[in-house]
């Protein structure tokens, strides 16, 4: 994060020790950001999950895939996400992404790294987020991806590439079904001309808020690998 976008986001934040998510405030918060009551309904997503996507799958179950894996293939090598979306998280991401609240990225991205540390998600050579349309952009003002993108690679050594771009502008994709959704993002995205080089050979972490049926994601990866990634594995706050 470059200092000139952090002082402008450090307007944004709420007074110290106040959660960010009800805004209650408590000395103990500190850099949580959270205070425990809120922390504690948050659900984190746990074994057993399908090795590509991390959907929880019953505990008596043969299969290492899901069944919507098991359907789908998917153009990237696995995708993990922290959370369950629902509750306190769901209404965190809501307000991140919708409320000018893009101070969120400081929870968020350290929930992130803290789980790449704890489960060893790889070394990556390209940390990537997920493209805004630009009249979304615009609206809105800043990228949530983006923002955790730029986390996970300041606080990793990783580097950051800013190298897709969303060319096409697609309806709200929860408001939609999920072959809705795919067929939506079919050349959704491209690679920016000045950052073509940058992926040849690279193993590239895409970086998203949330996962829901893996089409943004697999749009994205496809992109990334038909301009020279060699893998793409995907992250999320939730699923």
């Amino acid at each position: 994060m470059n200092d000139y976008v952090e002082s402008f986001l450090e307007l944004l934040y709420p007074e110290k020790n106040t959660c960010f998510f009800c805004e209650t405030h408590d000395e103990a918060i500190c850099d949580r950001y959270i205070c425990k009551d809120c922390e504690r309904t948050m659900k984190k997503i746990v074994p057993p999950i399908c090795i590509k996507c991390s959907k929880p799958i019953d505990l008596n179950s043969h299969e290492d895939l899901c069944s919507d894996c098991r359907k789908h293939d998917h153009s990237f090598e696995m995708s993990r996400s922290v959370f369950f979306y629902e509750g306190t998280v769901k209404k965190g991401i809501y307000l991140f992404k919708y409320y000018n609240k893009p101070y969120f990225y400081r929870f968020f991205g350290k929930r992130l790294v803290d789980f790449m540390e704890d489960t060893s998600y790889g070394r990556f050579n390209l940390v990537v987020p997920v493209p805004l349309h630009r009249s979304k952009l615009r609206k809105r003002g800043y990228n949530q991806s983006e923002l955790l993108a730029r986390y996970i690679s300041n606080k990793t050594d990783m580097p950051y590439g800013d190298v897709l771009k969303r060319i096409k502008k697609t309806p709200k994709q929860s408001q939609v079904t999920k072959e809705d959704r795919r067929k939506n993002l079919i050349n959704a995205f491209d690679v920016k001309k000045s950052m073509a080089g940058l992926l040849t050979g690279k193993n590239v972490l895409l970086v998203d808020d949330v996962f829901t049926t893996g089409s943004t994601a697999d749009e994205c990866s496809k992109t990334l690998i038909k301009n020279g990634a060699s893998k793409v594995y995907v992250i999320t706050i939730a699923r």
